[in-house]
């Protein structure tokens, strides 16, 4: 991709899973107070019992804005993966308006490297974005779960 022209980034469709909180963090949340603020409103966080749920989506975008959004159930594998993508990737490809030789990124999890799923991209002709391992500080869709 960095022998490419500058423009090819223009072109490329980012994807990743995620999983959302439906109510505040599943992380510690550090709180600075003093000894005499120890229950002071301001010095709370509200949480919901069980950690309130969360839900694991897929979604991707470009350029162009954000494509579909799918919302996971249970637990995804190679064979899940490739439904989502038969269902979301050039749907969300042609909403963006991206050309018909996008480039498709997602990164090196297994489930993505799988023969059954390269051999249906390969099938419908999709180009993939070589991704180097254990970088998701690259991909820009993290910034975007983020928000």
């Amino acid at each position: 991709m960095l022998e490419k022209p500058f423009g090819s980034w223009k072109e490329v469709l980012w994807s990743d899973e995620s999983k959302l909180n439906l109510f505040g963090s599943d992380g510690k949340v550090m709180v600075w107070r003093s000894t005499k603020e120890e229950f002071s409103p301001h010095c709370t966080v509200p949480t919901v019992k069980y950690q309130g749920g969360r839900v694991m989506v897929w979604g991707c975008f470009s350029r162009a804005g954000v494509g579909n959004l799918h919302f996971i159930d249970g637990t995804m594998d190679r064979f899940m993966y490739r439904e989502i993508l038969e269902k979301n990737l050039m749907e969300s490809a042609n909403k963006l308006g991206l050309s018909n030789d996008f480039i498709f990124q997602h990164d090196n999890d297994p489930k993505h490297r799988a023969v059954f799923v390269n051999d249906w991209l390969k099938k419908k002709q999709i180009q993939v974005l070589k991704w180097p391992s254990f970088s998701p500080d690259l991909n820009p869709i993290e910034h975007l779960w983020d928000e």
